[in-house]
């Protein structure tokens, strides 16, 4: 996958994204909004509604996914309230198609071929990951 117009603040379990002369801290600053996957155009957009000094020009925020190749939901823990899918704990690169769980997939250092997954890990224990050719930042004012 490429990162066109952003990085993450660490390539492991980051919650701010880098792009757009902003950073987005998605873990206290910024509120899941969902996940849309279209049929027509084979792109997946997740978003969140954001708030804060750094990102004052915009109101929310979009990854846009070209090209999809994978995404799997995983469960969420059902004893938490439901709030708490609302809240990114985390954001990692992975290695794709390993068998370990994904928080096993994770390196410390990334040579820019390498070949990976985007993991977005909730409060609520569900997790996404997303693969795809490339992954867009977009800023809604």
């Amino acid at each position: 996958m490429r990162m066109l117009n952003f990085e993450l603040s660490a390539s492991s379990f980051a919650v701010e994204l880098v792009g757009l002369d902003c950073v987005w801290d998605l873990h206290n600053a910024g509120q899941f909004l969902g996940v849309n996957v279209a049929a027509s155009d084979n792109t997946a957009i997740m978003s969140w509604r954001v708030s804060g000094h750094a990102v004052a020009k915009y109101s929310a925020c979009r990854l846009v996914f070209k090209d999809l190749k994978l995404m799997v939901i995983s469960p969420r823990d059902a004893g938490l309230p439901i709030s708490e899918d609302l809240c990114v704990s985390g954001i990692s690169k992975v290695v794709p198609g390993a068998t370990e769980k994904p928080e096993y997939r994770t390196k410390r250092h990334w040579d820019s071929g390498d070949p990976f997954n985007l993991l977005f890990q909730f409060q609520s224990g569900r997790s996404i990951e997303v693969s795809a050719e490339t992954v867009e930042l977009v800023g809604i004012a």
